[in-house]
């Protein structure tokens, strides 16, 4: 976890310090900031915000409420420091109406946590991958920035849901001890490649989708903008034991290949 931490450091500094450089560059800020507490406490309040609501996301403490507001404002007073906007300290009162952004996502929020134990299937009717109450949990894993590798010899396969922020994953069933039954797999993410690689003598069924990139599935391919590729093996529906694989990333590549 200390190694997921400092590269999601690294790489949010990376992003400040190229975006003060691209707006630099373009001659929109100046980067002469005198070294003053005035000029210092915002970058602070930032970090702090960062740090509360990447630690919400990750399911391990934080506050995303206070997370977000402290990163939203002190994103402004940071603008203000090199001359974008005016915005000081006294316009606090100004953010009032992320109040009411906040109450909505809360809503939202509450009403996603009262869906817990869950088991993943496909419906007929909608073709679509939904999930309906079980006693049986999937595996989760949230991450911000990183990638996750499922390719060592015999390992278990077992219902997972997962989401990368950033990052790739890459499966290899072929390695892969897959058990009877259906085996349901989600897998979302922001930005990043999926790549997997399944037995010949595995039936599947999968759903991908992807905002901005390419999909390829066997012998089928989309790519460009909001693209959705569904894919069955023919003896998918009478299989006593099968892949059922939903993939949704915004930008990126999905690749499923069968060997």
């Amino acid at each position: 976890m200390k190694r997921g931490m400092t590269n999601i450091v690294v790489a949010t500094g990376l992003i400040i310090v190229g975006i003060l450089l691209l707006l630099a560059n373009l001659e929109i800020v100046s980067l002469e900031i005198k070294i003053t507490w005035e000029n210092i406490y915002p970058f602070l309040l930032l970090a702090v915000g960062m740090k509360l609501w990447l630690d919400a996301l990750l399911h391990q403490g934080g506050f995303w409420i206070l997370g977000s507001f402290l990163f939203v404002f002190s994103s402004l007073l940071i603008l203000d420091r090199f001359g974008v906007i005016d915005f000081a300290f006294g316009d606090l009162l100004m953010l009032w109406p992320l109040l009411f952004i906040y109450i909505g996502f809360s809503i939202f929020l509450k009403g996603n946590k009262t869906k817990q134990k869950a088991e993943f299937h496909y419906e007929k009717e909608s073709e679509t991958f939904r999930h309906s109450h079980s006693n049986h949990k999937p595996k989760s894993s949230r991450m911000a920035i990183g990638s996750q590798e499922y390719k060592k010899d015999n390992w278990k396969v077992e219902p997972m849901n997962l989401w990368n922020g950033i990052g790739d994953y890459h499966f290899d069933f072929t390695k892969a001890f897959i058990p009877d039954g259906d085996t349901p797999i989600i897998v979302r993410g922001w930005i990043g490649d999926v790549k997997m690689l399944i037995p010949k003598n595995i039936p599947f069924r999968v759903e991908a989708k992807m905002k901005t990139g390419d999909i390829k599935v066997m012998n089928q391919d989309a790519s460009g903008l909001q693209r959705e590729l569904t894919y069955e093996t023919e003896d998918y529906k009478t299989a006593s034991r099968r892949l059922s694989l939903y993939i949704d990333y915004s930008i990126g590549s999905i690749n499923v290949e069968q060997v």
